[in-house]
């Protein structure tokens, strides 16, 4: 087996999976004029540090979207890894190690691009890439936004009984205002950056060390309501 070569370039990776049972074909739902797939690759085009362009997919409905606007599809994902529970490391996994017996040489970095968040920017996108290049000490960077209220005082039900998240808060410790709790982050869709070493090496996806890149807050599409949202911020322009 030959043995590939690393660059320190970056590739993106947009995972757009055929199934989905919040919003059917959501892939291929458009924001505006633009489905959420082809809304990804544009704002990829437009950034200065990304090397090339793959779209992973198990569809050819999906296929058939991203050739039209000239990304690169070498292969279709497996059906194995494209269902509900598939995690995103299955999918960079299989990318991965079918790609490397294509391709001399890899990148260092996968930047992965859910179309899920059709808002991006791609100078947003660049910074998050040079932000990544300097750190030493991480494996990975994720793009966060902080959480209206902290996570402190979310609740579950068991036996018909509201229950802290955190078993060491009673209901009214959980119950006091926000500004008692320390700031949450939420992760958002909007970017992941991984070391491929991560997947290939460590098995993992983000491993032990991320870095959160903070970015405001953003809609990431997962039911009919988010659709309904962005193409009305899109409409009036608010983003």
């Amino acid at each position: 087996m030959k043995k590939n070569l690393f660059s320190n370039n970056v590739w993106a990776l947009i995972p757009a999976r055929s199934g989905s049972k919040g919003i059917k074909n959501k892939n291929l739902q458009k924001i505006g004029k633009d489905t959420l797939v082809a809304k990804t690759i544009k704002i990829s085009k437009k950034c200065k540090f990304i090397q090339r362009i793959f779209l992973s997919t198990d569809s050819e409905k999906i296929k058939k979207e991203g050739l039209k606007h000239n990304v690169e599809i070498p292969f279709l994902r497996s059906k194995k890894n494209s269902r509900d529970k598939s995690t995103d490391y299955d999918v960079v996994n299989e990318f991965l190690n079918k790609i490397k017996k294509i391709e001399k040489i890899i990148p260092k970095y996968i930047l992965y691009l859910r179309p899920t968040s059709p808002f991006r920017n791609a100078s947003v996108i660049d910074k998050a890439i040079k932000k990544i290049k300097s750190l030493n000490n991480y494996d990975s960077l994720v793009s966060v936004h902080a959480m209206n209220e902290p996570v402190h005082k979310k609740f579950y039900v068991k036996n018909k009984k509201l229950k802290p998240i955190f078993s060491y808060l009673d209901i009214d410790k959980a119950n006091e205002p926000r500004q008692n709790f320390t700031t949450t982050y939420t992760a958002n869709g909007y970017l992941d950056i991984i070391k491929i070493k991560n997947v290939l090496d460590k098995k993992k996806y983000l491993n032990k060390n991320c870095y959160p890149f903070i970015v405001p807050e953003t809609i990431d599409i997962d039911n009919k309501f988010d659709l309904k949202l962005a193409n009305f911020f899109n409409k009036k322009k608010y983003v």
